[in-house]
């Protein structure tokens, strides 16, 4: 299970080796003020910023992360979604989902589209 204290902070807690919630520390490259959703799954945990970038524990995407920290790898959700931003997720044991938002805009008749996709991945 994941914890956003009221000072933004996040705290791991809940399986064998957390069983005191763990502070995390990954805010460098991932502010801690930028946090916009988490979601939690059996053994996943994801935490997006504004910046529609992922922190990711667990093995959730087959793509290689950029970098980690505390465990987490750093995932650029644009790489991951087509450019689209991350509006809801969802993880449920083995299945995991996401509603992505994308734009598109068509310049020589200023036509402008929204569309919501869902991804979701089965293991």
């Amino acid at each position: 299970m994941m914890l956003l204290d009221e000072d933004d902070y996040v705290y791991k807690v809940g399986l064998k080796m957390d069983y005191v919630p763990k502070k995390m520390n990954f805010f460098n490259d991932f502010p801690k003020e930028d946090i916009t959703l988490m979601a939690c799954g059996r053994k996943h945990y994801i935490i997006i910023n504004k910046n529609n970038n992922l922190m990711v524990w667990g093995n959730v995407f087959k793509e290689k992360c950029v970098k980690e920290s505390e465990g987490f790898g750093l995932y650029f959700g644009n790489d991951l979604f087509d450019n689209g931003n991350i509006k809801y997720l969802s993880m449920k044991y083995g299945i995991f989902g996401a509603l992505v938002e994308h734009k598109w805009y068509a310049f020589s008749t200023f036509l402008f589209k929204k569309d919501l996709s869902l991804y979701i991945c089965l293991k």
